[in-house]
């Protein structure tokens, strides 16, 4: 199904404001509001596009975040990580290395190392090696990166985003047991109306209405689209591994953030101090964008960039035949 620069335009616009009206999303772009629900429910039934909720788990009593990467016998890296895809505790699954080392991210619960405990002892793994997430960057990067090009410009994005609250930053306001139920429904769909929230948690319209704008806007949870890359362009996908002097750790990881071309940047611990998702058009473009704009960040050490080859599972959402699929199908 070809995909025209209005569907880039849209999936920009539900980037930067995932829960956005379509009415405020047809007015940016120039079309009408049937036009955007149209396309929207056509990209999200085709498994273009899905939109989620995710907790900020650095913000989340009781657990952590890591990356794993996890070097495989010949021939054993793709039904692994089929088996990891359908776990609820693990995101962002690739194959990359040329098929034997599995990149994942996992949760891990507290008292309950869970993976990190289990994959070292499976016979078919030869290598292991986790890394806590100790903070992630949120920059302009994770809103831009998808159709690059294709982008909405800054009057766009001022429109889209007006009278949107700004993050507090809140510490008091985190996740609680009782959000379950909200997150469960959430991470189904991030563009569920209040009343559909209201039907899965037992409370009212208004009071899950309150929850998500605190949680939001203290940076508790926050919400992410799950996108087939090769349908919108996207052709080459790397994870950047950087080790960067630690006095230039924070600026570095804040430009980062805004490049277009990065998904997620964060600080990790282990050997390098900070890992990225590069996503690119072609492997010109990622050149291009190591040479420049990489090249040109004070503090940077070293960058191992690992070529992910295919993608089992996106944040929420499984990667089947490049496109996103629900789990529990």
């Amino acid at each position: 199904m070809a995909h025209d620069r209005t569907d880039h335009r849209i999936l920009h616009a539900l980037q930067l404001a995932p829960r956005a009206p379509f009415a405020r999303i047809a007015a940016v772009i120039g079309v009408s509001e049937q036009t955007v629900a149209r396309r929207y429910q056509r990209m999200r039934t085709s498994g273009i596009v899905r939109v989620l909720a995710r907790a900020d788990e650095t913000r989340t009593p009781g657990m952590s975040s890591w990356t794993l990467r996890i070097g495989c016998r010949p021939g054993t890296a793709a039904t692994l990580a089929e088996a990891l895809a359908r776990r609820d505790d693990t995101s962002w699954i690739s194959l990359g290395a040329g098929g034997a080392e599995i990149t994942c991210q996992a949760t891990v619960h507290e008292h309950r190392a869970g993976l990190l405990n289990q994959l070292p002892r499976a016979s078919n793994v030869l290598t292991f090696s986790a890394h806590q997430v100790l903070h992630r960057f949120v920059g302009r990067g994770e809103a831009d990166w998808v159709a690059p090009g294709e982008e909405l410009d800054a009057a766009g994005r001022a429109a889209l985003l007006e009278g949107t609250p700004s993050s507090t930053g809140d510490p008091d306001v985190r996740l609680e047991p009782a959000d379950a139920a909200l997150m469960a429904a959430l991470a189904d769909d991030g563009r569920a109306s209040w009343a559909a929230l209201a039907a899965a948690t037992g409370g009212t319209q208004r009071q899950v209405a309150q929850r998500v704008a605190a949680l939001t806007a203290a940076g508790a949870i926050y919400f992410h689209l799950d996108v087939a890359n090769s349908a919108v362009g996207i052709h080459t996908v790397a994870s950047l591994w950087f080790t960067i002097a630690p006095n230039h750790l924070a600026e570095a990881g804040a430009r980062l953030a805004d490049h277009t071309e990065l998904a997620y940047a964060a600080a990790v611990t282990g050997r390098s101090n900070l890992m990225a998702s590069a996503m690119c058009r072609d492997a010109s473009a990622l050149y291009r964008y190591l040479t420049t704009k990489v090249a040109e960040i004070p503090g940077v050490q070293s960058v191992e960039t690992v070529p992910q080859l295919t993608r089992v599972k996106q944040a929420h959402f499984l990667i089947q035949d490049g496109r996103v699929r629900d789990p529990r199908a």
